[in-house]
């Protein structure tokens, strides 16, 4: 026993609980490029270069028949049928629990270590206590019209230079997670793929305040620069830089102000001679390019564990219940009580010793955390109630008792089989073979099998987070 006490201690640390800026002068110039948050900068062409990571933030292989498994991460593909091709409204809501749940990991990452996927944010503000992460934001849907729903990031809180606000997509077809947009947080979402992307500064001559547009490139998946628009008031400034004045034949309305106006394609210069337009040139070049968009409300919510709970259990469940259609074994089945049971150390026990006489005790005083279910003198079952608790099932078969499916004495290959059509998968931060895990962030499963000749001898599963801590 002292040995499988050691066990569990080594298991539990791998099982984590679940519980200076760029400003737009009078005359700004250059393009933005990269990855600076400031995009602000008229001439910043957010679809020419984007991020796109692959990643398992909380993915696995199973596809929507239950029992199968493949590995490009993929779910909810449905079958043409009758359809001819299209997808069934049950494939679409896999597809989009797969979504959400990807999403919850890479907010989990955000919440837990403060990072984005593919970066870094400034948390100045975090770390010096002015705010909490919960004062930034996120949201997740369809924002771009593409029929899939996207993760929207907001860290507003932060230096003027780390402020952004960044667009996610994820592809669960081939496992990517792609950056379509980032920018200074002030923008207004439209209903036909356009973003109007104000300026962090408005240091011209106009009271309109300088904006950029940007429209859904549905080829690209991205975003691209559609025009943007700066204004010059007499009234603030009678000279252009103190020498030029204002050019009051051009101002053909009379209204003291004329527009710079940069189309999709030109170069933004921001010289004096820019500022030729009036007010009915810019209103035409608005209109035809929005076409009477709607302006979208956004789903914003406080970046907190609460707000995207829901995302993995929702998936996990949905999986388990795919997996479960062609099994007969269920009601002894400890995993599904880890899924299902928010105390399910207590629901485990109970279910052993109330149906299966499972004697239960803590045979070390020093360590009431640790609980044995024993069989004629013989542990079969011990239960750690440290970091969100797990359960270990050891040497053999217990009547019809399981975990997720397998149980000690099957065979590795056929436990990888059962796992994977539950959602699981090898992790990737496993230090020894046959770990694996539903996903990356709050509220996912892992899974730690230990083998002899390719057969099962212990199982250990608990909760998992790789960003809790």
């Amino acid at each position: 026993m002292k040995r499988k006490m050691q066990s569990s201690r080594h298991m539990a640390a791998g099982v984590l609980a679940c519980a200076g800026a760029v400003f737009f002068a009078a005359c700004g110039a250059g393009n933005g490029a990269g990855q600076n948050v400031q995009t602000e900068m008229p001439g910043n062409d957010t679809g020419e270069e984007q991020t796109e990571l692959s990643g398992n933030m909380g993915e696995g292989t199973v596809m929507a028949d239950a029992g199968t498994a493949t590995e490009n991460g993929q779910i909810g593909q449905a079958d043409a049928g009758d359809g001819a091709g299209s997808e069934s409204a049950d494939a679409l809501d896999r597809e989009r629990a797969q979504v959400r749940h990807y999403y919850g990991g890479v907010l989990s990452q955000i919440t837990g270590t403060w990072q984005l996927p593919d970066g870094e944010l400034d948390t100045y503000a975090l770390s010096e206590g002015f705010c909490k992460m919960r004062d930034n934001r996120f949201a997740v849907t369809d924002i771009d019209g593409d029929g899939r729903e996207e993760l929207i990031v907001v860290n507003g809180n932060a230096s003027m230079a780390g402020m952004v606000e960044i667009v996610y997509d994820y592809d669960p077809a081939s496992g990517q997670l792609k950056r379509e947009f980032e920018c200074f947080p002030a923008l207004t979402y439209y209903d036909n793929g356009f973003i109007k992307a104000e300026w962090s500064h408005n240091q011209g001559y106009g009271e309109l305040w300088p904006f950029t547009l940007y429209r859904y490139d549905a080829e690209n998946d991205s975003y691209m620069e559609a025009g943007a628009v700066d204004t010059w008031d007499k009234a603030i400034s009678e000279t252009w830089q103190e020498d030029q004045p204002f050019p009051d034949a051009l101002d053909t309305d009379g209204d003291g102000t004329l527009y710079h106006i940069c189309r999709e394609g030109e170069e933004y210069t921001c010289a004096y001679e820019d500022y030729k337009y009036n007010k009915a040139d810019y209103e035409a070049w608005y209109g035809e390019l929005m076409d009477g968009a709607k302006e979208m409300t956004v789903p914003y919510q406080p970046i907190a564990y609460e707000s995207f709970q829901d995302y993995t259990p929702a998936y996990l469940k949905m999986i388990a219940e795919e997996a479960g259609k062609e099994r007969t074994d269920m009601e002894a089945d400890l995993g599904l009580l880890v899924l299902e049971e928010d105390h399910f150390l207590d629901a485990a026990q109970k279910l052993l010793s109330e149906k299966y006489g499972i004697a239960m005790e803590q045979p070390d005083p020093d360590f009431e955390e640790w609980t044995v279910g024993s069989v004629d003198g013989k542990a079969l079952f011990a239960f750690e109630a440290l970091n969100a608790g797990h359960i270990s099932y050891m040497g053999e078969k217990f009547k019809d008792v399981t975990i997720f499916g397998i149980y000690p004495g099957i065979s590795v290959d056929r436990a990888w089989e059962k796992l994977k059509a539950y959602g699981f998968y090898a992790s990737p931060y496993a230090e020894a073979e046959n770990s694996l895990i539903t996903g990356e962030g709050f509220g996912n499963i892992s899974i730690w099998l230990t083998a002899q000749d390719h057969v099962v001898t212990e199982i250990t599963v608990g909760p998992y987070c790789a960003f809790a801590g």
